[in-house]
């Protein structure tokens, strides 16, 4: 399988284009229906998730509006078993996007003496780290353990999902239904 997506679909910047010529009612339909596709991608890869970080980090997942399928994370806090956020300050209290790619990559790639630096601006905390990585399960470099493996998996899926989106409102929008 491909990881880059211009391999898949090679004319989607100039879809995109052409699309946007369509007008605002074909592109909203257009984005109301991608929500389903990226609902697919998220509800296979949340059935994908091990672990309890990969389960809180894959329900943190949604679909968004957008002319292609859209993941977002939602901006919830994480519920660490081991350091739990009431102890923390509230600058410091772990979210979801915090543990992602962690949780989706794995950690612990240059071992247990190799922290990750804790930047400060003004006595302000700007990026939170300053400890190890290796509460993750191991880091497994690109290849991932719940999201992408499930993007990679599902690829004729999700371009067949896609595909049949477009002309569906495309028929509709011929149709004068829109």
């Amino acid at each position: 399988m491909v990881d880059d997506p211009r391999a898949v679909m090679p004319d989607l910047p100039q879809l995109l284009r052409n699309l946007r010529k369509m007008g605002p009612e074909f592109n909203k339909a257009l984005r109301q229906g991608n929500i389903d596709v990226a609902q697919f991608v998220v509800r296979a890869a949340t059935s994908k998730a091990s672990g309890n970080q990969e389960v809180q980090v894959a329900r943190g997942l949604s679909a968004r509006k957008d002319r292609i399928p859209k993941i977002a994370m939602k901006n919830l806090i994480y519920k660490s078993a081991s350091r739990p956020n009431a102890r923390r300050s509230q600058a410091a209290r772990a979210k979801l996007l915090d543990v992602f790619f962690g949780a989706e990559f794995g950690g612990g790639k240059y071992g247990r003496g190799n922290p990750t630096t804790r930047q400060t601006r003004r006595g302000r905390l700007v990026r939170k780290g300053g400890g190890y990585t290796t509460q993750f399960k191991p880091h497994k470099g690109r290849q991932g353990y719940f999201l992408y493996p499930t993007i990679r998996d599902n690829q004729a899926n999700i371009l067949r999902l896609y595909s049949a989106n477009i002309e569906d409102v495309r028929r509709r929008f011929n149709r004068g239904s829109l």
